[in-house]
């Protein structure tokens, strides 16, 4: 697989500007993932919630997004930025696992895959995209443990090493660390 910034790839793939999360394709794309089960019994997931927060996000320090498309379908997307030294998951999470505690990680927040590109390695593609070549030793996610994709990430080689509530309203979520190579 090539990689590359902010162009179209041969393979779909593409690293593409931050603004570009906006654009009501990925908001289509988010929407329709996540009004399925167990993501749809609270308002942390909502077209607008994911909107608020990803307006706040791509402005944060080592933003990267990697997206999939097919023809002129947005199949999916991966994102996330860089957490800095000592920062955890908001809300209500368990304690800061010590090896991660000194150094700064990539947070992934989105891992997006619409349905009839499943199964076929593209997922995989997105986050191995989004996690190669970085230079955090580590990558921590939130996985809703109930999601199809939690096993998934299992799979992968992330490992639970806590659980956050990153908001009042939202479920308790499997934080999941990887170590990345370097």
């Amino acid at each position: 697989m090539r990689r590359a910034r902010e162009q179209d790839l041969g393979e779909g793939l593409a690293r593409d500007r931050a603004a570009a999360v906006l654009d009501d394709s990925y908001g289509d794309a988010y929407e329709e993932i996540y009004a399925e089960p167990p993501y749809n019994a609270g308002p942390l997931f909502t077209r607008g919630r994911f909107l608020e927060r990803t307006r706040a996000q791509v402005h944060r320090p080592g933003f990267e997004l990697v997206s999939a498309e097919d023809r002129e379908t947005l199949a999916g997307f991966a994102f996330g930025f860089v957490m800095d030294v000592g920062r955890w998951w908001g809300g209500e999470s368990t304690a800061l696992p010590a090896e991660v505690a000194d150094i700064a990680k990539l947070a992934v927040i989105e891992l997006i895959l619409r349905k009839p590109y499943r199964g076929q390695g593209i997922g995989k593609q997105l986050l191995g995209e989004l996690l190669t070549g970085r230079a955090e030793p580590y990558a921590t996610l939130l996985s809703h443990p109930e999601a199809p994709a939690h096993s998934l990430y299992e799979r992968w080689g992330w490992r639970v090493s806590g659980t956050c509530q990153p908001a009042p309203d939202a479920p308790v979520m499997d934080i999941m660390v990887i170590g990345l190579a370097q």
